[in-house]
């Protein structure tokens, strides 16, 4: 979720606040709950009602979203860059049952093979197309032969003139200055938070980058947003896309 910070930066940890920036004032823990909703959605999508022997969750935070995961796996470990975010994590008796590192997806070492990897908001800060189809493969190859992912990133209303003013009602600033036919890249800042730099892909753009390797799903958000008593006055269409699926067959 987080883009590399070396050890004598921790101090300027980007998201040392994020977790009091979800639930600063009721629209932010309102959006929030909805992403959170709708993660666990994709979750049960892929879960059913059996269990995963071992999951991984990249860019875990403080373990919010770890922890719907870990409703449906024997053994769960969370990883993040940011070492704030792990420090709280870890600190957090609700969570002493999952194992959490400070470490880089690209150059983790994981234990075993995994039934269920699983990343919010952690392929936008991949900021090349070549880093993301590394990553694509190496979760393919870290998952048993029937493993499944699900992954929450920006849809294309994420970097719209509404969202930004809506976003902005949450304390969160956001810049774009650059597009592509695949990209959109910007700077962001929270809660007076450092600013940092996002690349939000096209969604269809990584569902080509996972399809080889996925029999790949979109949550309808819209339909849920509406279902699950989300939409508000704004009319915003859901900024997020929750995509997931399983491991093809021979891989």
């Amino acid at each position: 979720m987080k883009t590399k910070q070396p050890n004598n930066t921790q101090m300027n940890d980007t998201w040392e606040n994020y977790a009091e920036f979800k639930t600063n004032n009721s629209l932010s823990a309102r959006y929030y709950a909805f992403v959170t909703a709708c993660f666990n959605a994709g979750i049960k999508a892929v879960a059913g009602t059996g269990y995963f022997e071992n999951a991984l969750d990249i860019a875990c935070g403080t373990g919010d979203n770890t922890l719907l995961v870990a409703d449906h796996a024997r053994a769960v470990t969370g990883i993040d860059l940011s070492h704030e975010q792990i420090k709280k994590a870890q600190s957090n008796p609700a969570l002493n049952h999952i194992r959490f590192e400070e470490a880089d997806f690209l150059s983790y070492l994981p234990d075993g093979k995994y039934g269920l990897v699983t990343a919010a908001w952690f392929h936008n800060y991949i900021h090349n197309g070549t880093d993301q189809r590394k990553v694509a493969e190496k979760i393919a190859t870290s998952l048993t032969e029937d493993g499944a992912v699900v992954f929450l990133f920006p849809s294309d209303s994420f970097t719209r003139t509404k969202t930004k003013d809506y976003f902005a009602r949450l304390n969160w600033q956001q810049a774009w200055y650059e597009h592509q036919a695949d990209l959109a890249r910007g700077v962001f800042s929270f809660q007076g938070s450092p600013w940092d730099t996002m690349t939000c892909w096209q969604p269809l753009f990584l569902f080509e980058t996972y399809h080889p390797y996925f029999e790949l799903h979109f949550l309808d958000t819209k339909k849920l947003c509406v279902e699950m008593g989300f939409l508000d006055e704004s009319y915003l269409n859901p900024t997020f896309e929750v995509m997931y699926g399983r491991k093809r067959e021979g891989l």
